[in-house]
């Protein structure tokens, strides 16, 4: 069975859906918040074992490309549940009026591994933009992040 399913978030990037509409591939490859996202997808890829793909696919086969041209893929792992996996992937996309969503076929998908999966890119996307923003301004950041918790400690040092 297919269907596609759309989570969203609260983060808005303003600027990108104008430039996604101008077909404008260069300006979105170096657009600085996407080059953070693009960063952040692939972290999590890397901490379940995945990858970053062009698109993601339905229950059938069929490849869904988003206008970023980003998704997750985590395949399944002795490790963890069989439905603690996105083996067709999960894709990343810019709404119209800016807001970051995940689309995906989610059949037998363990929802709570999936929301876990999209906390965890926009956890990892604040913490790099937190540090980017504080690196511009001047002070010296470092970041840690806890292992049981995943929660990540950003430390900010001015030194004047």
């Amino acid at each position: 069975m297919s269907h596609i399913e759309e989570g969203t978030t609260n983060l808005v990037f303003a600027d990108v859906p104008e430039l996604i509409g101008q077909g404008n591939h260069q300006a979105l490859a170096q657009h600085p918040c996407l080059t953070l996202l693009r960063q952040a997808i692939a972290l999590v890829a890397q901490q379940y074992e995945g990858a970053v793909t062009a698109s993601y696919q339905d229950y059938w086969g069929k490849a869904y490309r988003t206008s970023l041209g980003l998704a997750i893929c985590i395949p399944r792992s002795p490790h963890r549940s069989p439905s603690q996996a996105l083996p067709r992937g999960l894709g990343v996309d810019i709404t119209s009026s800016g807001q970051l969503v995940f689309q995906g076929d989610l059949w037998g998908v363990d929802t709570n591994f999936c929301q876990d999966v999209q906390r965890a890119i926009v956890q990892k996307y604040i913490a790099l933009a937190t540090l980017a923003a504080l690196r511009q301004m001047g002070y010296q950041v470092t970041s840690e992040e806890e292992a049981e918790t995943g929660r990540i400690l950003i430390t900010g040092v001015s030194y004047a």
